[in-house]
Parts: C-alpha cells; sequence; structure tokens
C-alpha cells in the first residue's frame, strides 16, 4: 500500500508540473497572439495547432508518469498546476519575455538604423561621384553628337538634292 500511495503522489506531482508547462506554453501563446494580428482562418489553424500541441504535452506526461493512465488525481494534477502557475508565475513570466522582446526589438531597430545610415551614407558619395563623373563626361559626348549630327545632316541634303534632280 505504501509505494501505491508513492507512485500516485508521482503521478500526481508530475501532471502538476505538466499544468505548469501547459501553463507556460500558453502564456508563450498568448504573447505570440498579442504581437502577430492575423486573419480569423489563420487564428482557428493556430488555435487548434495550440491544442494539438497541449495534447501532446498532456499525452507525454501521462504515459510517463502513470502508464497513459487517466485518473482523477491526474485530471486535478493538471488544472491545480495551471491554476498555480496562472496565479502565481503567469503575471512575471509574460512580464519579462515582454522585456526581453522590446531589449532584442530595440537592438534589432538599432542596427537596422546604423545599417541605414551606412547605407544612406554610401549612396550619398555614390550619386555625388556619380554627379561630378557625368559633368565630366557629358560635355565630350554632346560635342561629339554635334560633330556627327552636322555630316549626316549635309548628307542628308546631299541626298535631298540629288532625289530631287533625279526625279526632274
Amino acid at each position: 500500500m505504501h509505494t501505491f500511495v508513492y507512485y500516485q503522489l508521482y503521478a500526481f506531482l508530475a501532471t502538476f508540473y505538466g499544468g505548469i508547462v501547459i501553463g507556460f506554453l500558453y502564456d508563450i501563446y498568448r504573447i505570440y497572439r498579442s504581437m502577430l494580428n492575423f486573419k480569423k482562418v489563420i487564428t482557428a489553424i493556430q488555435d487548434l495547432l495550440f491544442w494539438i500541441a497541449i495534447s501532446i504535452v498532456a499525452i507525454f506526461v501521462l504515459i510517463y508518469s502513470n502508464d497513459g493512465n487517466v485518473r482523477g488525481y491526474s485530471i486535478m494534477g493538471f488544472i491545480l498546476g495551471a491554476l498555480v502557475y496562472n496565479l502565481l508565475l503567469s503575471s512575471i513570466v509574460v512580464k519579462t519575455i515582454k522585456i526581453f522582446l522590446n531589449v532584442i526589438k530595440r537592438i534589432f531597430n538599432d542596427i537596422y538604423m546604423g545599417l541605414r545610415k551606412i547605407f544612406n551614407f554610401f549612396y550619398k558619395i555614390v550619386i555625388y561621384l556619380w554627379k561630378k563623373f557625368y559633368k565630366i563626361i557629358v560635355w565630350p559626348i554632346l560635342l561629339i553628337k554635334k560633330i556627327v549630327k552636322k555630316p549626316i545632316s549635309k548628307i542628308r541634303k546631299i541626298k535631298m538634292k540629288f532625289k530631287k534632280t533625279s526625279d526632274e
């Protein structure tokens, strides 16, 4: 009888810890949902996937602790674990995770802004150099066009004169 009570206590504590894990996973999911807003269909699919994940955790805990037997104390352990987590730890965990995510967000934002400034600096240099290069290179190109256009226009005039004389 002594080992039977010990076995039940072990199973109860394991499911109690399983309830804490489920509460923690729910907080993670809740934070995820508050950060990203999806359409109703996507949200429904995510909810279904969350419940499947929670079921897998519960089944794993039951198989590990109680050979897969579902007893009243197992269900009570899950409920009490989730309740204790929700009352004592949930707000602390949520605040900590949000602070952590905000710090990471600020770090990535700072990196992005730094890279953006560097890119803008090099972009301005390239544009400045291009304008200088264009000013240097454009007048010879225009001069070459003028030189090339004059003979072409004279050749056209000569062709037109020959065409007029040949038509007569």
